[in-house]
């Protein structure tokens, strides 16, 4: 039997999962998902470590509908009318001894808000904002960054609010030095690998999987019916709170350990694999790939 019978809603995550390096989804993914959107009628959410203003692109080509979870359940916006239904900010004093030393120790730490980026430009996730807003197919695609303010001083006052601090590193020492400024404050902190090479900073008792939950109380959702698909640490609270979690052929080992299956990975479209040939319904699938070159998707 079709696994959306019993399971109609999907969540998944966006970097590593459906999200590849340069920023980009396949068509084939694409196209996958779309199919499942309508047969779904539109069940699909997305979750991920991102702010969701850099999710735009992706939101507005699948037609979300659904809230989507961002900054690893940090922020719950609806997608519709962009109202925050939820979010959990760091504690200022904290999120100021951090960014102070990881600025000080030339670290580049790198700034979530509800309603901006904030960073050098040399810090490397900078760098990929920028260089896909060069290439964003749209104005309204472009993610909100600012490069040029000084983001201690305007959490020293207060100004901005911060959902996340991430660090991008590319060597055990400097992920060694992140970690020896962030143990100092463990107890009020929940640090998470959302991609190999980077290190997430929220509140405490933060992941995908309690945002989920509470999304799941606001909205009435049953989490049991809900399929999620996630390659990394970040994926691993949300893939234990649903009744059909998926992990990716180059998913971390912790996650395919409780994924009740281990699809493809992602650069041989391991969901849009897992999607047409265990979600949708065989037989609805010749209709449905029809209805989707039929329908404008952006």
């Amino acid at each position: 039997m079709s696994l959306i019978a019993k399971y109609p809603y999907i969540i998944t995550d966006l970097d590593g999962t459906i999200t590849r390096k340069d920023f980009t989804i396949s068509d084939k993914t694409y196209e996958a998902l779309r199919m499942y959107q309508l047969a779904s009628d539109y069940k699909l959410i997305l979750a991920s470590g991102r702010l969701d203003l850099m999710t735009k692109e992706y939101a507005d080509k699948l037609q979300i509908k659904m809230p989507i979870i961002s900054c690893n359940g940090a922020l719950i916006r609806d997608s519709i009318t962009h109202e925050i239904l939820f979010q959990r900010t760091l504690d200022q004093h904290i999120a100021l001894a951090i960014l102070t030393a990881g600025v000080n120790q030339g670290l580049n730490p790198v700034i979530y808000t509800a309603n901006m980026i904030y960073g050098p430009e040399k810090a490397d996730r900078i760098q990929m904002v920028l260089n896909y807003n060069k290439t964003a197919t749209k104005p309204e695609y472009q993610i909100e960054v600012d490069t040029t303010s000084d983001f201690v001083e305007l959490v020293r006052q207060n100004k901005i609010h911060p959902l996340k601090i991430l660090f991008s590193f590319d060597s055990p020492e400097k992920l060694a030095k992140i970690k020896k400024i962030t143990d100092k404050f463990s107890e009020h902190l929940e640090c998470v690998f959302s991609q190999k090479d980077l290190y997430d900073i929220q509140a405490l008792n933060i992941s995908k999987g309690s945002a989920f939950k509470i999304l799941c109380d606001i909205k009435g959702y049953n989490p049991i019916q809900f399929i999620s698909y996630g390659d990394n640490h970040n994926d691993i609270k949300l893939a234990q709170s649903v009744g059909y979690p998926v992990a990716m052929g180059n998913g971390v080992s912790e996650l395919k350990e409780i994924a009740k299956e281990v699809t493809l990975d992602i650069n041989a479209d391991g969901v849009a694999y897992h999607v047409i040939n265990k979600v949708l319904v065989p037989d609805d699938l010749s209709q449905l790939f029809i209805e989707v070159k039929n329908k404008k998707w952006d």
